[in-house]
């Protein structure tokens, strides 16, 4: 007969009992640990190339909305610019207007000056004119008195040489 070795049949219902067992309480929820971990990685992984994917297209609205704020500064720069010459141009203007206006006020002011001159040398030549004129006919006057005084006196010389009194 066949002899059965009861051992070895223990051995393979405790081996089936416990292959059951690591099935059922550590298989399966080993399993759906590793399936879960598996979902979880892959959720992650597809949320990280969602992150990646919006932190591109922020980066991309960024760098236009750079673009957009150097454009915007380069206007206001080149705007500045532009009211910064044409302000120098008002001043300059403005600055050669008051140049010329006080040119013509100098030129009036040296007018004026030339006619005071004028009239001032006019005045002079006159006061002097007249010292002149006042002092030759004061010589003429004392010429003519003493022409006078020496012909009377050559006319009472002769006179009395002659005999006249």
């Amino acid at each position: 007969m066949i002899n059965i070795n009861w051992t070895l049949f223990w051995n393979v219902i405790n081996f089936l009992v416990l292959v059951y067992l690591l099935k059922r309480y550590l298989y399966q929820p080993l399993l759906e640990i590793l399936d879960k971990r598996s979902a979880k990685i892959a959720g992650d992984l597809k949320a990280a190339a969602d992150d990646r994917e919006a932190a591109s297209l922020m980066r991309e609205q960024y760098e236009a909305e750079m673009a957009k704020a150097r454009e915007k500064a380069l206007e206001i720069i080149a705007e500045a610019e532009m009211r910064g010459k044409e302000r120098a141009r008002e001043i300059i203007n403005e600055a050669k207007e008051e140049a010329k206006r006080i040119r013509e006020k100098n030129l009036e002011e040296i007018e004026l000056a030339r006619e005071e001159a004028r009239a001032l040398l006019k005045e002079e030549v006159a006061a002097i004119s007249l010292l002149v004129a006042g002092k030759y006919l004061q010589e003429q006057l004392q010429r003519e008195q003493q022409l006078q005084l020496i012909e009377k006196y050559i006319n009472s010389l002769d006179r009395g040489k002659l005999g006249e009194v």
